[in-house]
């Protein structure tokens, strides 16, 4: 896989990015939802600035992403437990 240069958009700017191809798909698409998130904060708080708009952004993305490795977290621990009891139980039949 070969390196692209592309350019992403955000908050009327324009990035140039050196990426790995099958990057692409996800930054795109990442990019498109950022665009989505910064319109709705614009319309929703009437914020005027980018830089604003931006770091409100950024705190939801990373508020989503922290529930998202908490909720991992609490499903290994369940499948961890779940095994335990499974070995438990095998190896109360012996």
């Amino acid at each position: 896989m070969g390196k692209l240069d592309i350019k992403i958009s955000l908050a009327n700017r324009l990035y140039p990015m050196k990426i790995d191809e099958n990057e692409e798909k996800i930054i795109r698409v990442s990019a498109i939802k950022i665009e989505k998130m910064l319109k709705i904060f614009k319309e929703k708080y009437s914020v005027k600035d980018d830089q604003d708009l931006l770091a409100m952004c950024a705190l939801q993305l990373c508020v989503k992403l922290e529930k998202n490795e908490f909720n991992v977290s609490e499903i290994e621990e369940k499948i961890i437990q779940g095994l335990d009891e499974i070995s438990e139980n095998i190896n109360k039949s012996f």
